[in-house]
């Protein structure tokens, strides 16, 4: 296999997996994909903690190197594949998708990930997969959800997270709040997320990337 080749590491369950996945599916970038699956704890066996020593998901292999955090691989994939258009061609454009980027994970997906752990993951795999006992999940998401909307998407004026054109922000975005889908977490009060969310949902690579997590929902109407 050539070095040049990309390897993603991770289970679609993962919020951050199916970020990266599905930027490298709608701009047909070839790699393979290497389940690492979340219910058998497979992160934390000594074999993939070679590939990635703080046993997170994802991990990406190229050229040789590995590369960890869905944000940092996501920035890399943008600028590796002359794709800048998904980050930003100047610093200024660059600086509002990283503003949003580290909002992101004491903003949205502390909250989204504890509370879909509290409903799914623990109840489903037991507390020795998932601890997480965040008894702000409740309160903080919503939080989260109206930062979204009024910061954000600007109440609607924004037509993505950043402004007109997709960025790496939405995958990461979009990805997150989906896997409040899996609990059935109530949207409609959340007018400019909703529309945004079908407009995401229409894009290149959706159904292949949310394909566990939409399993995951229907198990639970």
């Amino acid at each position: 296999m050539s070095d040049k080749k990309i390897i993603l590491y991770g289970d679609l369950v993962s919020q951050p997996v199916r970020a990266v996945y599905w930027f490298l599916v709608i701009n047909n970038i070839e790699f393979e994909f290497k389940e690492v699956l979340l219910g058998k704890k497979e992160a934390r066996t000594d074999e993939y903690s070679k590939i990635n020593p703080l046993q997170k998901m994802p991990a990406l292999k190229y050229k040789g190197d590995i590369y960890i955090e869905s944000h940092n691989i996501l920035r890399f994939l943008s600028q590796e594949f002359n794709l800048n258009q998904y980050y930003g061609e100047t610093l200024k454009e660059k600086t509002k998708v990283d503003t949003y980027l580290d909002w992101h994970h004491l903003g949205i997906r502390t909250f989204a990930q504890s509370l879909f752990a509290q409903k799914y993951l623990m109840p489903k795999f037991g507390t020795g997969l998932y601890n997480d006992k965040n008894l702000n999940a409740e309160e903080g998401v919503p939080l989260g959800l109206k930062q979204i909307e009024s910061v954000f998407l600007k109440n609607g004026e924004n037509k993505y997270i950043v402004g007109d054109h997709l960025t790496i922000a939405d995958f990461s975005c979009y990805c997150e709040l989906k896997q409040l889908d899996g609990i059935n977490y109530d949207f409609t009060p959340y007018k400019s997320i909703q529309k945004w969310r079908k407009l995401m949902e229409s894009l290149d690579g959706y159904k292949e990337t949310n394909i566990k997590i939409n399993e995951v929902a229907s198990s639970h109407q």
